[in-house]
């Protein structure tokens, strides 16, 4: 592409953005109580919330269904021309049915309304005609603003499918601070991947990694301690008091450094432990213990129950086991 064509087309791209970005703000002021209604009744809802639609409306749909269902609102996507060869016998009266259509008129949706109002079923639709069949016949009708298509032609869903992703982000969003929920709910739901590895409880990592902790007492010579750093391959010792496995300081390869001198090998570990090592709780989240380790940039953190000594994490074993 020559320079003065992709010149034109950096500015196209950037005029495109521009316009869907005025899609965003004509969706931001449409919100009126309709919003409110509809958070309302799907976080009364006994049942699931079932998102359909068909085309780009059904594509959305699903994703947005997916998200609903990660953040806390059981959730599935049922897609409008399969409903009426069966699968409307998925819908309960106890469930909330989410419809989408930016022109209220899609036919594949009518039966699904049928089906809803005969049997007692909510129904919320996102539209951008509220005078549709669509909007006249739903419980609440969530109104998406008229807007422009990006698509030279003004016909392929472009503008209509940001705003309609986004009104659904807005309700899946308001439904997660309606519930409270949180990461660590968010990580239950997520087990799978490096997300799930992080939002997952430290006490999980402990019991399916937990090695043989390195410790000694406070009263252990350097030489022993030097023994025992080397054998617990982890860059470090942990100081517990004797008898106990209660916390009383930490060791690292940087300690040891900072301790030589002559008569190092005199020195107990008490005179060279960090007195307060950081910390993390096994009920914490993996996120936040590697977090402490980038910001306070070590590699070690205590993984501890009150004040008893649970296990040592070392940055390496985390970089090699997906953590980091």
């Amino acid at each position: 592409m020559r320079q003065e064509h992709s010149s034109q087309a950096l500015e196209r791209g950037r005029w495109i953005v521009d316009q869907e970005i005025e899609a965003m703000a004509l969706l931001r002021d449409s919100f009126d109580d309709s919003l409110i209604a509809a958070v309302g009744l799907i976080q009364a809802c006994r049942g699931r919330l079932i998102v359909t639609g068909v085309g780009k409306s059904g594509h959305i749909g699903a994703k947005l269904a997916a998200t609903f269902a990660s953040t806390g609102t059981p959730s599935f996507f049922l897609h409008a021309a399969e409903a009426s060869h069966g699968d409307l016998g998925m819908i309960t009266g106890q469930d909330v049915v989410l419809a989408i259509s930016n022109s209220g008129m899609t036919k594949e949706l009518f039966p699904v309304l049928e089906f809803c109002a005969a049997n007692g079923t909510k129904v919320i639709c996102m539209t951008a005609n509220e005078q549709s069949r669509l909007g006249q016949q739903s419980d609440i009708c969530l109104r998406l603003p008229k807007v422009k298509e990006v698509c030279p032609n003004n016909l392929a869903p472009t503008s209509s499918a940001i705003i309609t992703l986004a009104a659904g982000h807005v309700l899946a969003v308001l439904l997660m601070e309606q519930r409270s929920f949180v990461d660590s709910d968010f990580g239950k739901l997520h087990p799978g991947g490096r997300l799930g590895l992080l939002l997952s409880s430290v006490r999980r990592y402990t019991e399916e990694f937990k090695d043989t902790v390195p410790a000694v007492s406070p009263t252990e010579l350097l030489g022993h301690v030097v023994i025992k750093m080397a054998e617990g391959q982890r860059g470090c010792v942990v100081v517990t008091e004797e008898g106990t496995n209660r916390l009383l300081g930490l060791i690292t390869e940087g300690d040891l450094r900072r301790a030589f001198s002559p008569d190092m090998f005199n020195k107990t570990a008490q005179a060279i432990m960090t007195t307060r090592p950081v910390t993390v709780s096994a009920e914490d989240l993996m996120s936040t213990a590697v977090s402490l380790m980038k910001e306070r940039r070590i590699a070690n953190v205590v993984v501890v129950d009150g004040d008893t000594v649970v296990d040592v994490l070392h940055t390496k074993d985390l970089m090699q086991r997906g953590y980091m």
